[in-house]
């Protein structure tokens, strides 16, 4: 994890002001951190790139907000992960129609829509999640849906660093395991990362 920027507030007041050197120190920041993330879920190089490319160009169209938002990170972290769910579900539903398409059916009307789609998903999910050891839901959780940094997650819980990462790997892993035998465990992740 790269380490915070230095005084970020006082950067992104400059974006905020138009300074497109300062945007430029904060796009070589983020772009590493947010292609690590969304290619995690994603597993595409392209669509990585197509995600964090239209976040960042959105921080610099929408810069006269950055004054308000007291976490830069949670914000544009948040930003990726909602537009990479967007992304899935838009193509999900594609799949579908193109299936039905070709298949020379009617009824097209009859698919289950995105909101039970989505609420199918995350049962799917929190099944998933409820086979995790308490500590291990505990840690994954907060770094989910919390976006909290193993850093603050060793302690808030008083464990080493070291630990932390050893349970939020094998969280991952064990959930990857189970999801990929019931569902896109791409999506599902980003739909428990994204319920509260």
């Amino acid at each position: 994890m790269h380490p915070p920027i230095e005084n970020e507030s006082a950067l992104l007041l400059r974006v905020a002001d138009g300074d497109r050197a300062a945007y430029a120190v904060l796009y070589r920041q983020y772009f590493p951190r947010l292609y690590n993330f969304i290619f995690f879920f994603s597993q595409s190089k392209e669509d990585a790139e197509e995600v964090i490319q239209e976040c960042l160009l959105k921080v610099w169209e929408r810069r006269d907000t950055l004054v308000g938002i007291r976490s830069f990170e949670q914000y544009v972290f948040r930003m990726a992960k909602n537009r990479l769910l967007d992304l899935t579900r838009r193509r999900m539903t594609g799949s579908r129609v193109v299936a039905r398409i070709a298949e020379n059916k009617p009824g097209m009307e009859n698919y289950v829509d995105d909101e039970v789609l989505f609420k199918q998903y995350q049962g799917i999910a929190m099944d998933a999640l409820s086979r995790l050891t308490e500590k291990k839901r505990t840690i994954f959780l907060m770094s989910a849906q919390r976006d909290m940094t193993l850093d603050e997650i060793a302690t808030a819980l008083g464990l080493s660093r070291a630990a932390v990462k050893k349970h939020l790997y094998a969280a991952i892993r064990q959930m990857k395991d189970y999801l990929k035998e019931h569902a896109e465990w791409s999506l599902i992740l980003l739909l428990v990362a994204a319920t509260n």
